[in-house]
């Protein structure tokens, strides 16, 4: 349930664009002082193709922390650690993502490295937008990642994950705003908040 990834393997790499420059503005925009506020929707499907429902979300971004908020599930991330509570379940989940696993909950992260340990190549450029495609350059679950690009924002509107297993998940962002930062409780999480829930430490 905490997962972005996937998308088509369609196609071969068009114009270059200049991505480094791209990339530092997507991430000038998402992290620069202060916090992001990013709406968000996604659908994930199966290898055979099959899409499940559309979910919303809100995903704050603040340095290297982030809270998402979609559904039944309440996620924050710091200092290494994740903690999550689901209320579908009552439990409150701590654990230490891998990179992979992190990209999964949050695949807006990889941009704050601009895509570090990923090899782009640009798949189409026009003068309102640009498809690049981001591929793990170290062993990962994630075949690849396409993510579309607004020329004049620099901020990405939507990204599709591909799993190596066939899954895919595609994530549309129709909104980014920015606003000043979080005090540092924002981005915490306690079992003491949730009395009576099952608390599952995975650290």
């Amino acid at each position: 349930m905490l997962a972005l990834c996937l998308v088509s393997l369609a196609g071969q790499a068009q114009s270059k664009g200049n991505i480094p420059q791209m990339l530092e503005r997507a991430e000038k925009a998402l992290y620069s002082s202060g916090a992001t506020i990013v709406e968000f929707s996604s659908t994930m499907g199966d290898k055979s193709g099959k899409m499940g429902p559309t979910e919303k979300g809100m995903m704050y971004l603040q340095g290297d922390a982030f809270r998402l908020e979609m559904g039944t599930l309440t996620a924050v991330y710091q200092g290494g650690t994740l903690s999550y509570y689901d209320s579908s379940e009552a439990t409150f989940t701590i654990s230490r993502p891998s990179a992979d696993e992190l990209m999964l909950i949050n695949p807006l992260y990889f941009l704050r490295s601009r895509a570090k340990g990923f090899a782009p190549q640009s798949l189409s450029v026009t003068s309102s937008q640009e498809v690049v495609r981001f591929t793990p350059q170290q062993k990962s679950n994630v075949k690849h990642v396409d993510a579309t690009f607004n020329q004049g924002s620099g901020l990405p509107s939507q990204l599709i994950f591909l799993a190596k297993d066939g899954g895919r998940l595609i994530a549309n962002i129709p909104q980014i705003k920015r606003r000043a930062a979080y005090p540092q409780s924002f981005f915490t999480l306690s079992a003491d908040s949730y009395p009576g829930c099952e608390v599952v430490d995975l650290r």
